[in-house]
């Protein structure tokens, strides 16, 4: 972040008068809407900045103590001081009426590895902070409760260029980051989803074949009813045995390690109901891992037609340490959780764990996933509605095509995860491609 761009910022901002909104809307993005105007602080290390007016969605809902407080203390405030030097900048708000007022501070600090968003009181008390600063990191303390201190004073030498247009030259400039920005966190996603990907190809290689086990089955309980009927002949000693069958043809027969031979025959039945299972089941477990791969190859395409970054970030699953990836892919678009079947046991799970009022969605006419939004019963804006829609076309593999979306409470499970519905609306959407 250059200090003359922040200078310029600071100008920009003493003529504001409402702070009507301040929230984080990314990792380390702050949203402030002052009068009609909407400023982007991104206090990402190393590569900050500010953006006016840009199209950034709430990539997620933020939580954290600091957001509560940003919000809290500076949403519907008045504007009351903006104050700026080297690559700091300073504003100050009011809340409350003429009885009691509140003044409290949120200093943006643009200093490189110590980039920061700091909660200040009049008594310059920190209040909260983006990132916390202990005493093992830093002999500048940032934490609550502790008063700031101040930075050391920094001669700042840095090349200027002329900015006419400055709300222009921040979305061009916004544009350009978020492409470096885009590709570095494309290239990452595209490298996991191709290993998931030759995981399951591999794993469809490995699952042989239903004819062959089936005459395994056969062999072994062949070999058990011949034991079985030779109990006499089975020798105490040796790996095999060669016994004549109804046929009248010599079979030889491997002798397992057993404490007790006579229970040689009991272990080729074992044998043979493992693979006459594993040869039922097969068809079971192929159209599962099928599923899956073409729900990866579909995720893949996705990722790659993506062209937003703010869109990338909502199809990243929230992390989950020590737990394995399910049967259900767990998105967030606008603070709301997505989830979206991965295979038939996907569909089956989620809307066996959704609840009545969460909003259910699949494309009209064609096999797809199941997909649904996790209301918690609020009210869901149009723009999400229509983003999860999207994604229904996308992972059936289609360009285009209309959604059905209703409440779960109005779904009724026929049989697995076929499913009848009612009092549903439609949408036509296209499928995400670049620059959408």
């Amino acid at each position: 972040m250059k200090a003359f761009i922040l200078k310029m910022v600071a100008q920009r901002l003493q003529k504001g008068k409402k702070i009507l909104r301040a929230l984080r809307v990314d990792e380390n993005i702050i949203l402030l809407q002052i009068d009609r105007d909407r400023y982007y602080f991104d206090l990402t290390r190393g590569k900050s900045g500010v953006y006016i007016n840009i199209e950034y969605p709430v990539v997620r809902r933020f939580s954290a103590p600091f957001d509560r407080l940003l919000e809290r203390k500076f949403t519907r405030s008045r504007l009351v001081e903006v104050r700026q030097w080297e690559r700091i900048l300073v504003i100050g708000a009011e809340t409350g009426g003429s009885f009691k007022r509140e003044l409290n501070y949120l200093r943006l600090e643009f200093t490189g590895r110590y980039t920061n968003a700091i909660i200040l009181n009049q008594k310059g008390i920190v209040i909260e902070s983006l990132r916390h600063i202990t005493p093992a990191h830093s002999s500048r303390i940032v934490l609550p409760g502790v008063k700031l201190e101040e930075l050391p004073p920094r001669e700042i030498k840095e090349k200027t260029f002329p900015v006419e247009d400055l709300e222009k030259w921040s979305q061009e400039e916004f544009r350009r980051r978020e492409r470096e920005k885009l590709d570095q966190l494309k290239g990452s996603i595209l490298s996991r989803l191709e290993k998931k990907i030759e995981e399951v190809e591999k794993k469809l290689r490995e699952l042989g074949n239903e004819g062959e086990l089936k005459k395994e089955g056969e062999k072994y309980r062949k070999w058990g009813e011949l034991l079985l009927a030779n109990l006499h002949k089975i020798p105490s000693h040796g790996e095999w045995i060669e016994l004549e069958d109804w046929e009248g043809e010599q079979i030889k027969i491997p002798l397992p390690p057993l404490p007790n031979r006579r229970r040689v025959g009991d272990y080729y039945f074992k044998l043979a109901r493992r693979s006459e299972n594993r040869a039922k089941n097969l068809h079971i477990q192929r159209q599962h891992l099928q599923e899956q791969l073409e729900f990866l190859k579909n995720y893949k395409r996705l990722v790659e037609e993506t062209d937003q970054i703010w869109r990338l970030k909502s199809y990243l699953p929230p992390k989950r340490e020590g737990k394995k990836e399910g049967a259900i892919q767990k998105l967030e678009i606008d603070g709301f959780p997505v989830w979206i079947g991965k295979n038939s046991k996907g569909n089956i799970q989620l809307l066996q764990q959704a609840k009545g009022d969460d909003i259910w969605f699949h494309i009209k006419d064609y096999p797809g996933p199941h997909l649904l939004i996790k209301s918690a019963k609020r009210s869901i804006p149009p723009r999400v509605l229509e983003e999860v829609a999207r994604l229904a076309v996308q992972f059936a593999g289609r360009k285009e095509g209309e959604v059905d979306y209703t409440r779960r409470k109005f779904v009724k499970i026929k049989q697995g995860s076929n499913v009848e519905y009612g009092k549903y609306s439609t949408i036509k959407v296209k499928r995400i491609e670049n620059g959408e």
